[in-house]
């Protein structure tokens, strides 16, 4: 449990740079993280790549921030609102090192993106990942996302899961309450302190 209290304390959200999409490019577009993301091989030059995404923000066809574990950014989580739903949005989430995989960064900086979703206005988030992406289902089940749907996908010639998640007003990430605090509970069953 302090684990993930620490963890929490490591993983932030902030506006995305020109510098942050050039620190985590080449990553970002290796082959292992584009067979799990679906954004197919990068043509476009690094210069490119960072430029188009900034204007995509300036113009408000995408929500982003950029994933920062110990000062360093480590990748994406992005919101495209619906054209036809304004309080919808379409969710995407992006760790662009494989070795961070499974840690637990992407549930958190997810929490804090859900939160600002929510205060910018959208009620509904929707996103999609592989069939097989295992990982990725148990971490967006955890957050509150269910299954919606399941389709084939010819583009990529993969079974691609839609999850859907009513966003709610969630109370921020905060601190660890330990033994000793008054605010401290016992796990349920458990019982005097101590024992």
């Amino acid at each position: 449990m302090v684990v993930r209290a620490n963890i929490r304390h490591r993983v932030s959200l902030k506006e995305p740079s020109y510098a942050d999409y050039e620190h985590f490019f080449d990553t970002r577009f290796s082959d292992e993280v584009v067979y799990w993301a679906d954004d197919g091989p990068q043509i476009l030059s690094k210069d490119e790549y960072a430029r188009t995404r900034l204007m995509m923000l300036r113009f408000g066809q995408v929500i982003e921030r950029v994933i920062v574990l110990d000062g360093e950014s480590i990748g994406t989580v992005s919101a495209r609102p619906c054209e036809r739903i304004e309080t919808q949005c379409i969710l995407s989430i992006v760790i662009a090192i494989p070795e961070l995989w499974g840690l637990g960064y992407g549930s958190v900086a997810l929490k804090l993106f859900l939160v600002e979703l929510w205060e910018l206005g959208f009620k509904v988030a929707v996103l999609e990942t592989y069939a097989n992406n295992r990982r990725a289902q148990r971490c967006f089940t955890k957050l509150g996302f269910v299954k919606r749907r399941a389709y084939f996908s010819g583009h990529t010639g993969r079974f691609v899961l839609e999850m859907v998640c009513a966003l709610a007003r969630h109370r921020a990430i905060g601190e660890v309450v330990r033994p000793g605090d008054p605010r401290w509970k016992l796990p349920l069953g458990k019982g005097k302190e101590g024992t």
